[in-house]
Protein backbone atom coordinates (compact mmCIF):
# COMPACT_ATOMS: atom_id res chain seq x y z
CA UNK A 1 0.00 0.00 0.00
CA UNK A 2 0.96 3.34 -1.08
CA UNK A 3 2.53 5.84 2.14
CA UNK A 4 -1.11 8.22 1.92
CA UNK A 5 -4.18 7.56 3.80
CA UNK A 6 -7.48 7.31 3.31
CA UNK A 7 -10.24 8.39 6.17
CA UNK A 8 -13.40 6.83 5.91
CA UNK A 9 -15.94 9.59 4.71
CA UNK A 10 -18.78 10.45 7.09
CA UNK A 11 -21.28 9.11 4.44
CA UNK A 12 -20.57 6.10 3.08
CA UNK A 13 -22.25 6.41 -0.62
CA UNK A 14 -23.30 2.95 -1.85
CA UNK A 15 -21.49 1.15 -4.15
CA UNK A 16 -21.83 1.48 -8.21
CA UNK A 17 -24.42 -0.42 -9.79
CA UNK A 18 -24.15 -2.66 -12.96
CA UNK A 19 -24.41 -0.18 -15.98
CA UNK A 20 -24.64 2.74 -13.79
CA UNK A 21 -23.50 6.21 -15.10
CA UNK A 22 -20.21 7.11 -13.39
CA UNK A 23 -17.75 10.15 -13.88
CA UNK A 24 -15.38 10.27 -11.12
CA UNK A 25 -12.12 11.84 -10.09
CA UNK A 26 -9.10 9.68 -8.94
CA UNK A 27 -7.01 12.11 -6.45
CA UNK A 28 -3.46 10.84 -4.85
CA UNK A 29 -4.47 10.55 -1.14
CA UNK A 30 -1.33 12.60 -0.33
CA UNK A 31 1.54 14.63 -2.34
CA UNK A 32 4.01 11.56 -2.19
CA UNK A 33 1.25 8.60 -2.18
CA UNK A 34 0.81 6.54 -5.00
CA UNK A 35 -3.01 5.02 -3.27
CA UNK A 36 -5.90 6.93 -4.64
CA UNK A 37 -9.21 8.32 -3.47
CA UNK A 38 -12.17 8.11 -5.92
CA UNK A 39 -14.87 11.10 -6.14
CA UNK A 40 -18.40 10.49 -7.54
CA UNK A 41 -19.30 12.53 -10.25
CA UNK A 42 -15.62 14.49 -9.82
CA UNK A 43 -16.66 16.19 -6.68
CA UNK A 44 -14.18 16.62 -4.02
CA UNK A 45 -16.72 16.48 -1.03
CA UNK A 46 -17.98 13.36 -2.28
CA UNK A 47 -15.76 10.85 -1.24
CA UNK A 48 -16.47 7.46 -3.15
CA UNK A 49 -13.71 4.55 -3.38
CA UNK A 50 -10.07 3.94 -2.62
CA UNK A 51 -7.72 2.51 -4.75
CA UNK A 52 -4.74 1.05 -3.28
CA UNK A 53 -1.48 0.95 -5.05
CA UNK A 54 1.62 -1.63 -4.58
CA UNK A 55 4.84 -2.10 -6.07
CA UNK A 56 6.42 -0.10 -9.33
CA UNK A 57 6.03 -0.92 -13.34
CA UNK A 58 9.27 -3.27 -13.06
CA UNK A 59 7.74 -5.06 -10.07
CA UNK A 60 4.36 -6.42 -11.15
CA UNK A 61 2.45 -3.94 -9.49
CA UNK A 62 -1.02 -4.72 -7.76
CA UNK A 63 -4.43 -2.37 -7.87
CA UNK A 64 -7.13 -2.47 -5.63
CA UNK A 65 -10.47 -0.66 -6.38
CA UNK A 66 -12.26 -0.86 -2.63
CA UNK A 67 -15.48 0.75 -0.96
CA UNK A 68 -15.27 2.36 2.60
CA UNK A 69 -17.20 -0.67 4.00
CA UNK A 70 -14.91 -2.40 6.82
CA UNK A 71 -15.15 -5.01 8.69
CA UNK A 72 -14.64 -3.88 12.65
CA UNK A 73 -10.81 -4.06 13.01
CA UNK A 74 -10.27 -3.74 9.40
CA UNK A 75 -8.17 -0.79 8.09
CA UNK A 76 -9.40 -2.47 4.48
CA UNK A 77 -12.65 -2.19 2.32
CA UNK A 78 -14.41 -4.55 0.45
CA UNK A 79 -12.49 -5.19 -2.88
CA UNK A 80 -14.78 -4.14 -6.18
CA UNK A 81 -11.75 -5.18 -8.34
CA UNK A 82 -8.86 -5.99 -8.27
CA UNK A 83 -5.63 -5.97 -10.93
CA UNK A 84 -1.94 -7.44 -11.47
CA UNK A 85 0.23 -5.68 -13.96
CA UNK A 86 3.59 -7.29 -15.78
CA UNK A 87 6.08 -5.82 -18.17
CA UNK A 88 5.94 -9.34 -20.07
CA UNK A 89 8.76 -7.85 -22.71
CA UNK A 90 11.32 -5.41 -22.81
CA UNK A 91 13.70 -5.44 -25.98
CA UNK A 92 16.05 -3.00 -28.27
CA UNK A 93 17.30 -3.78 -31.37
CA UNK A 94 18.53 -2.04 -34.94
CA UNK A 95 21.88 -0.85 -32.62
CA UNK A 96 23.66 1.92 -34.60
CA UNK A 97 26.97 3.80 -34.05
CA UNK A 98 28.30 7.11 -35.36
CA UNK A 99 31.68 9.05 -34.44
CA UNK A 100 32.21 12.59 -35.71
CA UNK A 101 34.52 15.44 -34.92
CA UNK A 102 34.05 19.15 -35.08
CA UNK A 103 37.21 21.47 -34.08
CA UNK A 104 34.48 25.02 -34.74
CA UNK A 105 32.13 23.17 -32.02
CA UNK A 106 30.37 25.87 -29.92
CA UNK A 107 30.41 23.95 -27.02
CA UNK A 108 34.28 23.65 -27.13
CA UNK A 109 36.31 26.57 -26.07
CA UNK A 110 39.69 25.07 -26.93
CA UNK A 111 39.55 22.95 -29.63
CA UNK A 112 38.24 19.65 -31.38
CA UNK A 113 35.00 18.07 -30.04
CA UNK A 114 34.00 14.37 -30.11
CA UNK A 115 30.73 13.09 -30.58
CA UNK A 116 29.32 9.50 -30.27
CA UNK A 117 25.67 8.94 -31.37
CA UNK A 118 24.14 5.70 -30.63
CA UNK A 119 20.29 4.88 -32.18
CA UNK A 120 18.62 2.08 -31.50
CA UNK A 121 14.92 1.06 -31.35
CA UNK A 122 12.86 -0.47 -28.80
CA UNK A 123 10.17 -2.61 -27.63
CA UNK A 124 8.05 -3.20 -24.65
CA UNK A 125 4.62 -5.23 -24.03
CA UNK A 126 2.78 -4.91 -20.89
CA UNK A 127 -0.38 -7.82 -19.57
CA UNK A 128 -2.99 -6.22 -16.89
CA UNK A 129 -4.73 -8.86 -15.33
CA UNK A 130 -8.51 -7.75 -13.54
CA UNK A 131 -10.29 -10.16 -10.90
CA UNK A 132 -13.17 -9.90 -9.29
CA UNK A 133 -11.06 -10.91 -6.03
CA UNK A 134 -7.57 -9.97 -3.93
CA UNK A 135 -6.84 -13.58 -4.49
CA UNK A 136 -7.06 -13.60 -8.00
CA UNK A 137 -9.65 -16.20 -7.70
CA UNK A 138 -11.90 -14.87 -10.47
CA UNK A 139 -10.34 -13.55 -13.36
CA UNK A 140 -12.74 -10.95 -15.62
CA UNK A 141 -10.31 -9.57 -17.87
CA UNK A 142 -6.99 -9.46 -19.58
CA UNK A 143 -5.29 -6.32 -21.33
CA UNK A 144 -2.97 -6.42 -23.56
CA UNK A 145 -0.20 -2.88 -24.66
CA UNK A 146 2.42 -3.45 -27.12
CA UNK A 147 4.51 -0.17 -27.57
CA UNK A 148 7.48 0.37 -29.87
CA UNK A 149 9.85 3.77 -30.26
CA UNK A 150 13.25 4.74 -30.57
CA UNK A 151 15.96 6.33 -29.00
CA UNK A 152 19.18 8.31 -29.27
CA UNK A 153 22.08 8.54 -27.15
CA UNK A 154 24.57 11.15 -28.00
CA UNK A 155 28.09 11.37 -25.99
CA UNK A 156 30.17 14.43 -26.18
CA UNK A 157 33.58 14.63 -25.33
CA UNK A 158 36.34 17.76 -25.34
CA UNK A 159 39.11 18.97 -24.00
CA UNK A 160 39.22 22.27 -21.39
CA UNK A 161 41.98 24.33 -20.51
CA UNK A 162 42.03 24.63 -16.89
CA UNK A 163 44.01 27.23 -15.14
CA UNK A 164 44.33 27.02 -11.17
CA UNK A 165 44.96 29.81 -8.51
CA UNK A 166 48.74 30.21 -9.35
CA UNK A 167 47.99 30.85 -13.04
CA UNK A 168 49.41 26.82 -14.12
CA UNK A 169 47.40 25.23 -17.22
CA UNK A 170 45.89 21.60 -17.72
CA UNK A 171 44.16 20.21 -19.67
CA UNK A 172 40.88 18.10 -18.27
CA UNK A 173 38.55 16.03 -20.65
CA UNK A 174 34.74 17.10 -20.57
CA UNK A 175 31.71 15.12 -21.27
CA UNK A 176 28.19 15.52 -21.31
CA UNK A 177 25.55 12.56 -22.76
CA UNK A 178 22.04 13.68 -23.57
CA UNK A 179 19.40 10.53 -24.30
CA UNK A 180 16.20 11.08 -26.16
CA UNK A 181 13.60 8.42 -26.49
CA UNK A 182 10.39 8.43 -28.82
CA UNK A 183 7.09 6.85 -28.77
CA UNK A 184 6.38 5.89 -32.20
CA UNK A 185 3.49 3.45 -31.79
CA UNK A 186 0.88 1.86 -29.04
CA UNK A 187 -1.62 -0.29 -29.00
CA UNK A 188 -4.07 -1.11 -26.65
CA UNK A 189 -6.20 -4.25 -26.57
CA UNK A 190 -8.74 -6.38 -24.92
CA UNK A 191 -7.48 -9.80 -24.95
CA UNK A 192 -9.99 -12.03 -22.75
CA UNK A 193 -13.26 -11.25 -20.99
CA UNK A 194 -15.34 -13.33 -18.90
CA UNK A 195 -18.64 -14.47 -20.85
CA UNK A 196 -17.39 -12.82 -24.19
CA UNK A 197 -16.27 -14.33 -27.32
CA UNK A 198 -12.84 -13.06 -28.87
CA UNK A 199 -15.15 -11.50 -31.96
CA UNK A 200 -17.07 -9.39 -29.56
CA UNK A 201 -13.71 -8.08 -27.03
CA UNK A 202 -14.23 -4.44 -26.67
CA UNK A 203 -11.77 -2.16 -28.25
CA UNK A 204 -9.98 0.38 -27.15
CA UNK A 205 -9.44 3.16 -29.13
CA UNK A 206 -6.56 5.80 -28.12
CA UNK A 207 -6.79 9.29 -30.17
CA UNK A 208 -3.92 11.93 -30.57
CA UNK A 209 -0.49 11.83 -31.17
CA UNK A 210 2.22 11.71 -28.34
CA UNK A 211 5.88 13.38 -28.70
CA UNK A 212 3.88 16.79 -29.07
CA UNK A 213 4.79 19.37 -27.07
CA UNK A 214 1.05 20.48 -27.23
CA UNK A 215 -1.34 17.36 -27.65
CA UNK A 216 -4.66 15.63 -26.26
CA UNK A 217 -4.41 11.63 -25.70
CA UNK A 218 -7.92 10.04 -25.33
CA UNK A 219 -9.20 6.63 -24.82
CA UNK A 220 -12.64 5.46 -25.69
CA UNK A 221 -13.80 2.05 -25.48
CA UNK A 222 -17.20 0.61 -24.46
CA UNK A 223 -15.28 0.13 -20.97
CA UNK A 224 -14.38 3.43 -20.06
CA UNK A 225 -13.63 6.76 -21.45
CA UNK A 226 -10.57 8.74 -20.41
CA UNK A 227 -8.45 11.86 -21.15
CA UNK A 228 -4.91 13.47 -20.46
CA UNK A 229 -2.77 16.19 -22.28
CA UNK A 230 0.89 17.59 -22.51
CA UNK A 231 -0.10 19.83 -19.19
CA UNK A 232 -1.66 17.11 -16.94
CA UNK A 233 0.64 14.17 -17.53
CA UNK A 234 2.26 13.77 -14.17
CA UNK A 235 -1.12 15.40 -12.29
CA UNK A 236 -2.32 13.97 -9.28
CA UNK A 237 -5.81 13.66 -10.65
CA UNK A 238 -7.34 11.86 -13.31
CA UNK A 239 -11.25 11.77 -14.44
CA UNK A 240 -12.44 8.63 -15.92
CA UNK A 241 -16.12 8.02 -17.01
CA UNK A 242 -17.91 4.92 -17.45
CA UNK A 243 -21.49 3.24 -18.09
CA UNK A 244 -20.05 -0.69 -18.24
CA UNK A 245 -21.97 -3.72 -16.61
CA UNK A 246 -19.02 -3.57 -14.28
CA UNK A 247 -18.39 -0.29 -13.09
CA UNK A 248 -15.51 -1.21 -11.08
CA UNK A 249 -13.80 -2.79 -13.60
CA UNK A 250 -14.33 0.12 -16.11
CA UNK A 251 -13.04 2.52 -13.46
CA UNK A 252 -10.00 0.56 -12.38
CA UNK A 253 -8.99 -0.32 -16.24
CA UNK A 254 -9.70 3.60 -17.00
CA UNK A 255 -7.09 4.49 -14.40
CA UNK A 256 -4.50 1.99 -14.90
CA UNK A 257 -4.60 2.58 -18.65
CA UNK A 258 -4.42 6.38 -18.58
CA UNK A 259 -2.45 6.99 -15.76
CA UNK A 260 -0.12 3.76 -15.58
CA UNK A 261 0.51 3.03 -19.32
CA UNK A 262 -0.22 5.89 -21.24
CA UNK A 263 2.63 6.99 -23.70
CA UNK A 264 4.56 9.01 -21.42
CA UNK A 265 4.34 6.78 -18.77
CA UNK A 266 6.00 3.69 -21.33
CA UNK A 267 7.98 6.47 -22.40
CA UNK A 268 9.38 7.26 -19.38
CA UNK A 269 9.81 3.99 -17.90
CA UNK A 270 11.22 2.25 -20.98
CA UNK A 271 15.22 1.25 -20.29
CA UNK A 272 17.19 1.48 -23.66
CA UNK A 273 20.79 1.66 -21.69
Amino acid sequence: MGCGSSSIPDVIIPDPTPGQACNVKFKKTGMFASDQNVFQDCDLNKKWLMMDKSGSIWSNPTYCLENFIREPGSKRGQCLCFAKLKVTDAKTYGRECHEDSDSSSADSSDGEVSELVIKMKWAQAVKVKFFTDKECTKEIATIKVKAKGKAKKTITQWMETITDGEGNESEEQREKTEIDKKVKKVKYAVTEMKGVDKPDLPPIKLEGKPNKSAYKLKWDSPLFQAEIDSNGWGSQEIDVKTDYSNPALGMLMGYIIAKEISPDDILDKVSVW
